[in-house]
């Protein structure tokens, strides 16, 4: 969160703020009355299905086809007191049969909601949509362009350097690389997960190639990828000529050791997908990735638990890459000695102790006691074990790496079980109470990241956590393959339907998909202002200082779009819909 927009945010642009306590008060979007909670956008025949409502009694409830109004399921909701106030859960996992169906308990009925194999197909779409029109530079589909044809000038030495083209990342007009870069990893993995014959390959491949240009642009001899072009010194529109005032400044240090493995593995994918159709620019991509990769093992040794993590990604992403055709044998040999390191150095940051009330987590780093939490990255450790399971079974420690996945899903399974919504807790975290009064043996928790707290400026910004729940439930869709475990998809399912309305406010906090959208953050930084733009993901619902779930529309804490929140959605919508029973 930078000064600007806080000093913007304080200077009153009329946030309607709503939260909700851990009680069976109810504040809706739209209104206060008491509601039925569930995915708006519907379920797979085979997917998990829950409704909540607040209250402290079993109530039975009713599922009816919405056209015909014959009853196909009657069933029970069961009370559960949690941390997010008293509601009662009722499963109807059973219907599998395609249609459109309501639920009625309590003298109130739901919205209607879809069963059937392509549920989540159109907010795929849109979301894979909403980048074009997020597109900066010179292109025909972004909602200001041309924009920014005078990227940008360099911070070192005050030359032009051509660093056009592009997204922006979120409601402004800054393409942090760190943030952006996830672009790339959303649409590259939906294309991987559904395949050609259910989105359109030609379309993202399209979008790919424009994203790309720019992190392919940032990228020095050296091989590293500098930070940014479009901070906080330049989110603003400009006259468009290159050599005038306005020029944007390209922040010329390197942009953090996570983003670098994302280039990489953003590379990789590019070789993948245009080896056949472009095996010039497959070949340059590769060689990119492979510059980025020299200059992360000789000048940025990865320790964070996080930055280990990307490693193992991009190491398996790329290995993936050149073993199409049989590619280099001892570059491929390379990549999995490096993924390997990496991952034996994650594991060494797992809290295994099994007298502990919770087990499986990670450190933050090696000389750090403190848990890791990301509300950007998401749960890469998770997504990383995965990765190395999933690339190389055959390995020595592949058991190794099964046992910590397994503690990890422990871990995620023990913290999930404290909420009626099924949801994944933000973090624990060491030392004092950070908010809440949620203690866990030595550790405190939160279900939420930490609100603004004026004595600690670290503290500056907090978001939503959409991005941190759909990372875990992409994690868990990809455990569960492995562990052939489909508690852990129907687990997954329910960090989607946080997403889509099953929260205390009945909010679906993405553009166009379901119902009672929050209003949209609007900056009055620059005009045109990032409109309404279908498909896109907000940063979701967030925490007060006691760690009560709050909304505040219009806000860029709750409701802006942020890359790293569409890309994980979009690909854990993905992964649900291929999900097997």
């Amino acid at each position: 969160m930078s000064p600007t927009r806080r000093r913007l945010l304080q200077q009153g642009l009329g946030l309607a703020t709503l939260a909700l306590a851990g009680s069976p008060a109810y504040a809706g979007v739209d209104d206060r009355r008491r509601k039925l909670l569930l995915n708006h956008v519907g379920f797979t025949p085979i997917g998990a299905k829950h409704v909540l409502m607040t209250g402290g009694a079993a109530v039975p409830f009713t599922v009816r086809r919405s056209e015909l109004r014959d009853v196909v399921h009657n069933g029970e909701m069961i009370p559960f007191k949690g941390d997010h106030g008293d509601y009662v859960v009722g499963d109807f996992s059973a219907i599998a049969q395609q249609g459109t169906y309501e639920i009625e308990a309590g003298g109130v009925t739901s919205g209607a909601f879809d069963v059937r194999p392509d549920v989540y197909q159109d907010a795929i779409n849109k979301s894979i949509a909403y980048f074009a029109v997020q597109r900066c530079g010179d292109s025909r589909s972004g909602y200001n362009q041309p924009c920014h044809l005078d990227d940008g000038r360099r911070s070192d030495n005050g030359k032009r350097q051509d660093v056009s083209g592009g997204w922006h990342d979120a409601c402004d007009v800054r393409k942090w690389v760190t943030a952006t870069i996830y672009g790339m990893t959303g649409l590259s993995r939906v294309l991987d997960t559904l395949g050609p014959k259910v989105v359109d390959r030609a379309a993202i491949v399209d979008e790919l190639l424009w994203g790309n240009q720019y992190f392919r642009k940032m990228q020095e001899p050296g091989g590293y990828v500098m930070n940014y072009c479009g901070g906080d010194d330049g989110n603003n529109f400009t006259d468009n000529l290159q050599g005038s005032a306005d020029d944007r400044v390209i922040h010329v240090e390197p942009c953090e050791v996570p983003a670098q493995f994302h280039f990489i593995a953003a590379q990789a994918a590019m070789v993948r997908h245009l080896r056949e159709a472009d095996i010039a620019y497959a070949r340059a991509a590769e060689a990119s990735a492979m510059r980025c990769l020299d200059w992360c093992v000789e000048r940025r040794t990865p320790r964070t638990a996080v930055s280990l993590a990307a490693g193992v990604i991009a190491c398996v992403e790329l290995h993936r890459a050149i073993n199409i055709g049989g590619g280099d044998r001892s570059a491929r040999a390379r990549l999995k000695t490096l993924a390997a390191g990496y991952t034996r150095q994650l594991l060494a940051l797992q809290v295994n102790d099994a007298a502990a009330p919770v087990r499986g987590f990670f450190r933050h780093h090696p000389d750090e006691p403190e848990p890791s939490r990301e509300i950007m990255h998401g749960n890469l450790p998770l997504l990383a074990i995965c990765e190395a399971i999933g690339e190389f079974a055959d390995h020595r420690d592949a058991a190794l790496w099964r046992g910590a996945l397994e503690r990890h899903i422990e871990y995620l399974q023990t913290m999930s079980g404290r909420s009626a919504f099924g949801t994944i807790p933000f973090g624990l975290y060491s030392g004092s109470d950070p908010g809440g009064d949620r203690r866990l043996g030595a550790y405190w928790y939160r279900w939420f990241m930490q609100d603004h707290d004026e004595r600690n400026p670290a503290s500056d910004w907090w978001v939503g956590i959409n991005a941190h729940l759909a990372s875990n439930g992409v994690g868990l869709c990809r455990a569960g393959r492995l562990m052939r475990e489909p508690r852990l998809i129907a687990l997954a399912q329910r960090q989607l339907d946080w997403i889509i309305g099953t929260n205390p406010f009945g909010a679906s906090t993405i553009s166009g998909v379901g119902r009672s959208q929050p209003e949209l953050f609007v900056t009055s930084e620059f005009k045109p202002v990032t409109p309404n733009i279908p498909g896109g993901v907000m940063n979701g619902l967030a925490g007060s200082k006691r760690d009560e779930v709050v909304l505040e529309s219009g806000s860029y804490n709750t409701s802006e779009y942020w890359t790293p929140m569409v890309a994980y959605t979009m690909w854990l919508m993905a992964e649900l819909a291929t999900a097997k029973s």
